[in-house]
């Protein structure tokens, strides 16, 4: 090596070792700061004033991510001015020297920046800037800012400066990284100890009793309410056992053991406890708590006292009990009172039979006995609907369906209603059209469906009012309008909606004068329904009336049909032999008047009162009928049934119930007694006509 080199290198190493140890001092200082600050970029500012001259510069720039994406704010500057700061607090990256190593993520060094062409440069070329050098925060690959460093005195860094910026830069980035790392584990420990917090409120307030016991059944954690159960304080519990509190074997302590033994939760077990002012019940829950190794640590117990809720059950089950035998009572009290309000129909129906082959044949009586036959017919089939409860409330009514002149049937409760109206001093008008109008329906439920839209009608017009009852088509829908409007007291708006309800009542004052039970506008749209159709309600408001449209499917006209017929009536038959008919009942009306009607028709009847003399009658007659009431005297229908089946003279006689007790069970044993048929009161004469024919013809 050449003299002059070896001297050159000589005087070198001194200030070479200098610069390092200055470095080495820059690195320590900045370190000890950084490492017990908080905030790097708070202390940046302090920390560069003491190191510019050591760095050989005089500005820098500290940026951080910004909430947005690809944004820096700055955090920290020296040597500029606070309108610099301002002005340049926001960057994007890309933008400007700073914004370009965000967005390279790289290095940026410039020297003698006046004279580059450098376009993110421009800024601080305009400050005076000559040198430049920018640093990426990373840590783990990630960004977390910039630092850079600038001179406006100095060209150029030299090689040892940079090296000691980038250091400098690392220990910020580390630190930053680490500050982060202690700020999300200290939210993590606060979120923790919150959330403890929390679970230790909820398991000391939690409206259940709850405990956790270690493997030898000692109290480690108790809650209150648990501690209001037994009566003692939570200090009391925790280091005892259960069987300090509970010495005697129990459901609950043999199930607490069952479950550690077993590892097995059990959840919802009802436990009782008997105690002399009543019974407490508990329901109880215990599942097993392992750790990580599957070790058993102890049990978790859940205790919640159903004691309320038991006596509310046992309290529901007597109510519905009660309920029940209430329900039952009805039942058989509407029974009965089915089968009173269809004996005096019986006489009646019959009565009118018996006028129709005896009676006069003006026309008078005859419609005068048509319209009885009418409401006799429309009267039983009414208390069948209002007495099943069950069946109207259901919607389960049966119907009849045949082909039905619409016309007519309005024409004859028209008729029927029409001295109501007269009385009344209401006009009642009805336009109809001459040629007959078929529906497939009821004619008895169509009948009902028109008396009580009209009966509503009368209820609710006044005297001199209107009722008008008219009977439309529409060939286009294929459908019929049955239209009854009256000019009476109407209806507010909120009472259409409602008028269809049962038991609705547009009459809600004290005297109620209007009356009803509001099952008739209810039985309507039931009715209708069943018959595929619709009903409607209209009022223009209190005062001006209302109207009602019912909507049904036409249908074409029965095979056969000629024109109007007269109603069939009874007359007697020619008989070579007539019948032995046997009348077994104890209401004398209805006795003695269908004995009239039967002998009217050409059989041998007679009448016994009582079941004993109904069994003397049945053996000295042998008689080829025996018609028999089931509420007898001395003998009721179902035993006078079997005796006169066992007796040779009666046994194959054709045995009719004829009762007002109509319910499937009453069928049911009528035929198990012996009975052939069952007919409910009052009896159809044409349909007992049939049948009797029937039999004659087979004997």
């Amino acid at each position: 090596m050449p003299p002059h080199r070896k001297f050159a290198l000589a005087a070198e190493t001194p200030g070479r070792a200098r610069a390092e140890h200055t470095h080495l001092r820059i690195l320590a200082k900045a370190a000890s700061r950084l490492v017990l600050c908080d905030e790097p970029a708070e202390l940046l500012e302090s920390l560069f004033e003491e190191l510019a001259n050591d760095l050989g510069v005089e500005l820098y720039f500290n940026y951080m991510l910004g909430d947005a994406p690809d944004t820096l704010l700055l955090e920290s500057a020296g040597g500029i001015s606070s309108e610099d700061k301002l002005r340049y607090r926001k960057i994007v990256f890309g933008q400007y020297m700073c914004g370009t190593v965000a967005a390279t993520r790289k290095p940026l060094i410039a020297f003698d920046l006046q004279r580059s062409n450098l376009c993110s440069g421009t800024e601080l070329k305009k400050s005076g800037v000559q040198s430049y050098a920018g640093y990426p925060l990373m840590s783990h690959g990630r960004l977390l800012g910039t630092l850079a460093f600038a001179s406006t005195k100095r060209p150029r860094l030299r090689a040892d400066e940079l090296q000691l910026m980038q250091l400098l830069s690392d220990q910020v980035a580390a630190v930053l990284e680490r500050n982060r790392l202690v700020r999300s584990l200290r939210r993590s420990e606060e979120a923790t100890q919150r959330h403890l917090a929390l679970l230790q409120n909820v398991y000391s307030t939690a409206p259940v009793g709850l405990c956790f016991l270690d493997r030898d059944l000692r109290y480690v954690h108790v809650n209150e309410t648990l501690a209001r159960i037994t009566g003692r304080p939570v200090s009391e519990h925790l280091g005892r056992t259960l069987g300090d509190f509970i010495p005697d074997a129990t459901p609950f302590k043999e199930l607490c053991q069952r479950v550690l033994e077993s590892g097995q939760a059990v959840t919802n077990c009802e436990l009782r406890h008997a105690r002399p002012e009543g019974d407490r019940h508990w329901l109880v829950s215990v599942h097993p708590v392992r750790d990580e190794a599957s070790t058993m640590l102890g049990i978790n117990v859940v205790v919640q006292e159903v004691t309320d809720r038991k006596r509310a059950e046992q309290a529901l089950r007597e109510s519905e009990q009660a309920l029940r035998e209430a329900d039952r009572r009805k039942d058989e009290f509407l029974v009965m009172l089915a089968h009173e309000l269809r004996n005096p129909l019986a006489p009646i129906r019959t009565a009118i039979q018996v006028l129709d082959i005896t009676g006069s044949e003006a026309p008078h009586a005859v419609r005068t006995r048509e319209m009885i036959q009418r409401q006799v017919a429309h009267m039983a089939r009414m208390i069948d609907d209002l007495l099943d409860v069950s069946r109207v409330a259901h919607g389960k009514i049966e119907l009849r369906k045949e082909p039905c002149n619409l016309a007519r049937i309005v024409r004859q409760v028209a008729d029927d209603y029409g001295p109501a109206f007269h009385g009344n001093g209401i006009e009642l008008l009805v336009s109809l059209p001459d040629e007959p109008i078929w529906a497939l329906g009821d004619p008895t439920r169509l009948a009902q469906v028109i008396g009580n839209l009209l009966h509503n009608a009368l209820k609710f017009t006044d005297a001199g009012g209107q009722v008008l009852a008219c009977l439309v088509t529409d060939p286009a829908t294929n459908s019929a309008t049955i239209v009854v409007q009256d000019s009476g007291i109407g209806m507010e708006p909120s009472m259409i909606p409602r008028v269809f309800e049962t038991f609705s009542q547009a009459d809600s004052s004290l005297d109620r004068k209007r009356g009803g039970l509001g099952l008739g506008l209810s039985l309507v749209r039931s009715l209708i329904t069943l018959h595929g159709g619709s009903v409607e309600a209209h009022s223009e408001g209190p005062g001006r009336g209302s109207t009602f449209h019912v909507h049904l499917p036409l249908s074409s006209a029965p095979p056969g049909f000629m024109g109007q017929s007269v109603p069939a009536r009874l007359v007697a038959p020619p008989r070579e032999e007539a019948l032995r008919v046997l009348v077994v009942e104890d209401n004398r009306d209805t006795a003695d008047i269908l004995k009239e009607l039967l002998v009217l028709l050409g059989y041998r009847a007679e009448v016994a009162y009582t079941g004993p003399s109904g069994l003397d009658a049945g053996r000295r007659l042998a008689p080829d009928v025996v018609l028999c009431d089931l509420g007898l005297p001395g003998m009721d229908g179902y035993a006078l049934a079997r005796a006169l089946r066992a007796d040779p003279a009666t046994a194959r006689a054709y045995l009719i119930a004829q009762t007002g007790y109509g319910h499937a069970e009453d069928r049911r044993r009528a035929r198990e007694a012996g009975f052939d048929l069952h007919m409910t009161k009052p009896i159809d004469p044409t349909e007992l006509e049939r049948v009797l024919s029937a039999v004659a013809t087979r004997a």
